[in-house]
């Protein structure tokens, strides 16, 4: 009798060390919500702090800090765990943030290239900002609270 309880209190342990790393359903929705804020909070600092650039040299350079923050925020958000109804949102805006990255590096690229004479009226739009909130709003009508990214260096401040 007592080998019975032994072996029904050993399965009884190993069943409890292996439920808490079973359904695989991701991380909680407020974690994954946490994470997404995370992201966009880090990427509307690396945008804003682009616009505080004193000459042509300083905004290159900010540009860059700004690309690199974005791609950080990308890596970050794909290494996050998500519900498994929103592995596909993370994944969409994860990219989207990649391919933000990628456009203001290429845009650095372009004016260093081109010099400090470069055509630059009212401000620097780049498509990929447009991806970034359509995925944010994606996440927001899936009822992750994330406010969209601010516009920065204009008359309004708002997404």
């Amino acid at each position: 009798m007592r080998f019975a309880l032994l072996v029904s209190i050993s399965l009884l342990s190993v069943q409890l060390m292996i439920l808490p790393g079973c359904g695989g359903d991701g991380a909680s929705k407020a974690e994954f919500q946490q994470d997404v804020v995370d992201a966009r909070d880090r990427v509307d600092a690396g945008l804003e702090q682009a616009t505080a650039a004193g000459d042509f040299d300083e905004l290159l350079d900010r540009l860059e800090i700004a690309a690199v923050e974005v791609r950080k925020a990308a890596t970050d958000l794909g290494d996050a765990e998500a519900p498994s109804n929103l592995k596909t949102d993370k994944r969409e805006l994860e990219e989207a943030l990649r391919a933000l990255s990628e456009e203001i590096l290429n845009t650095t690229e372009t004016f260093d290239l081109l010099g400090p004479n470069v055509p630059i009226t009212r401000g620097l739009n780049f498509a990929s900002w447009n991806a970034v909130q359509a995925e944010l709003a994606d996440l927001r009508d899936a009822g992750v609270s994330v406010q969209p990214l601010q516009r920065h260096g204009g008359e309004t401040n708002q997404g």
